[in-house]
């Protein structure tokens, strides 16, 4: 009896794990919002057009380098804080294929160089867009 109860609290336990709340931005607040006024169409002047899979490449790419809610340790450096900031790194994307992405974060000039320039920080990822997996990373 004993190990049947240890065993469904072993199991209930662990399936707390699996109702985590999704991830979901903050907004701001309705008096902050209600002074923002959309411009009739996008304003002229330079405009990035992101292609649907390249976007969720990135995205994908992105929420396994720096997972949202992930945090620094505690005794971090001001750099390793910085570095673990996502507006930290710019973004380059290539489709190699129409079933493979090719996604590059590095950090951004400038950012990050308290302590002087990282070099070994950044990743680039292979995603499969018709299956929506990481194919490979190289660090």
């Amino acid at each position: 009896m004993r190990r049947v109860v240890l065993l469904l609290s072993c199991v209930s336990l662990s399936a707390c794990s699996l109702f985590q709340r999704p991830f979901r931005p903050e907004y701001a607040p309705p008096e902050e919002s209600a002074r923002f006024v959309f411009p009739l169409g996008f304003p002229p002047g330079e405009h990035t057009f992101i292609p649907a899979t390249i976007s969720a490449a990135v995205g994908l790419a992105m929420d396994d380098f720096l997972p949202r809610g992930a945090k620094p340790p505690k005794e971090a450096t001001p750099d390793e804080v910085c570095l673990a900031q996502r507006s930290s790194y710019d973004v380059l994307a290539k489709a190699l294929s129409d079933s493979v992405v090719l996604v590059s974060f590095s950090p951004k000039a400038g950012a990050c160089v308290q302590e002087g320039i990282a070099l070994d920080v950044g990743a680039t990822y292979a995603v499969d867009v018709s299956g929506w997996r990481i194919l490979a990373v190289q660090r």
